[in-house]
């Protein structure tokens, strides 16, 4: 019985018609950019969020006692402080800065990850392909729809750990069952949840800590999945963008949108329609304003149900 085998080619490089990225050396560029984020951003969110902690926290004492309400209260004023106390302020909010370089660090970064060689050329050109996905994701970090879904994440990511974690670990308080028991009397007793000492709190997120960075499976990162807008997003991201230069279009220029039922659920299958440079009058092929691409296949997935409308 003869078995079957799987091989892998590149064939990238073959052809001199790539134009956006998907040649090998291009990917290869444009992935090293994380470099910012893992030797600058990173520290610039930490100092950011430090700051907030220590005005929020500063007055109690490890002596204190706090109770679970005032500890959630308190996070939540940290949270606002670092992504905005309404909804205007995190739309407003540059989380740019942390994930990119700006233009003028754009060559430095090649440089210190070893990417830049004589012949290499400048990130700061126009006319690459590189230059484009880098203007690309600037627009779509920029956009609304990013600081709507990155809230949702941080909000699947503190309710693991405060209302979760910490509420079991320090404050002992049971878990809700994932599923309730339709035997159990429909009238339990309210739990009395008596405050802790400080450090039993502090304890307990020194442990989570370890976990958020290096648990195996990542609880958080699993919360962070079953945020539905998120496969939203990405679907509408890759639909609309990145894959617009290869998509077939409509008469009036304008490509279809539709919602499917796939093994995990709703599944947003999307086509995005073509916009040139020349239409735009930009080196990125998408404008994230009002009228662009990227928002209007957003909204149509609102109004088609894929994304609920809680998260409107």
């Amino acid at each position: 019985m003869e078995q079957s085998a799987i091989s892998l080619e590149n064939h990238d490089d073959d052809n001199p018609d790539q134009a956006y990225g998907n040649d090998f050396e291009t990917n290869r560029r444009y992935l090293t950019f994380s470099w910012w984020l893992l030797h600058r951003g990173w520290r610039q969110v930490m100092l950011k969020v430090e700051a907030a902690v220590k005005e929020v926290f500063g007055s109690l004492s490890l002596r204190d006692e706090i109770t679970m309400q005032k500890l959630s209260d308190l996070t939540l004023e940290v949270r606002k402080k670092v992504e905005g106390a309404t909804e205007a302020e995190r739309k407003a909010g540059r989380w740019l800065e942390y994930l990119l370089p700006p233009k003028d660090q754009e060559d430095f970064v090649l440089k210190e990850s070893g990417m830049t060689t004589e012949s290499s050329p400048s990130a700061s050109s126009a006319i690459t392909p590189l230059r484009r996905l880098l203007d690309e994701t600037s627009d779509l970090i920029d956009s609304p729809p990013f600081s709507h879904v990155l809230t949702l994440l941080l909000d699947a990511g503190f309710e693991t750990l405060i209302e979760r974690k910490v509420a079991e670990q320090a404050f002992k308080i049971p878990p809700t069952p994932e599923v309730p028991d339709l035997n159990a009397p429909r009238i339990t007793e309210v739990v009395d949840v008596k405050p802790v000492k400080l450090p039993a709190v502090l304890a307990t997120l020194s442990r989570q800590a370890h976990s958020i960075g290096n648990g195996v499976p990542n609880e958080y990162l699993q919360s962070m999945e079953q945020v539905r807008d998120l496969e939203a997003f990405a679907a509408v991201v890759y639909s609309s963008n990145w894959e617009s230069e290869i998509s077939p279009v409509n008469e009036d220029g304008s490509a279809p949108f539709t919602q499917m039922d796939g093994p995990a659920g709703p599944e947003i299958v999307a086509t995005g329609p073509q916009l040139s440079n020349a239409e735009t009058g930009q080196d990125s092929i998408v404008d994230v304003g009002t009228a662009s691409t990227f928002e209007s296949a957003w909204g149509k997935a609102v109004e088609d149900g894929a994304i609920p409308a809680a998260s409107r």
